[in-house]
């Protein structure tokens, strides 16, 4: 009998990138080994559920009003083929340290992607930009579900 079950994986990167109101490609970073060790259906391809997406914030220099920080989520590094498009969150700043925060996007989608050339099946490019103000991603996680 196939062993059945679920397994967590989490990609995690430890950055230091700025964040700005615009998106660019020097603002984004590639989000690999989203399956770990191998993924539940072998050779190229790649299936699972993109779970919790964690971003930290440091060096916020945030305008007045609730600060928000948009994220999306693409195959490619120029970012031109979104996988999940803009998810808008509120930054919770830290209680302590002036100047960070952090954002938690609950995607929740079913991801399946087999690699074509120039494209590899077990990565994804994660873009960001700020409502207003500036700041730096200082790490950015994100769990799979296979």
């Amino acid at each position: 009998m196939a062993k059945v079950g679920s397994y967590l994986n989490n990609s995690a990167h430890a950055v230091n990138i700025p964040a700005t109101n615009a998106y660019a490609v020097a603002r984004s970073h590639n989000l690999t080994n989203l399956s770990g060790a191998g993924g539940s259906l072998g050779g190229a391809q790649r299936a699972y559920f993109l779970g919790t997406l964690y971003i930290k914030l440091s060096d916020l220099a945030l305008l007045s009003g609730t600060p928000t920080l948009t994220v999306r989520l693409c195959r490619d590094a120029n970012g031109n083929d979104t996988v999940v498009g803009d998810m808008t969150a509120s930054i919770s700043t830290a209680i302590t340290a002036a100047g960070e925060g952090a954002v938690t996007y609950n995607i929740d989608f079913a991801y399946s992607h087999n690699g074509v050339t120039g494209v590899p099946a077990d990565n994804l490019h994660c873009f960001w930009k700020l409502d207003a103000g500036t700041g730096n991603v200082r790490r950015i996680e994100l769990v799979t579900v296979e």
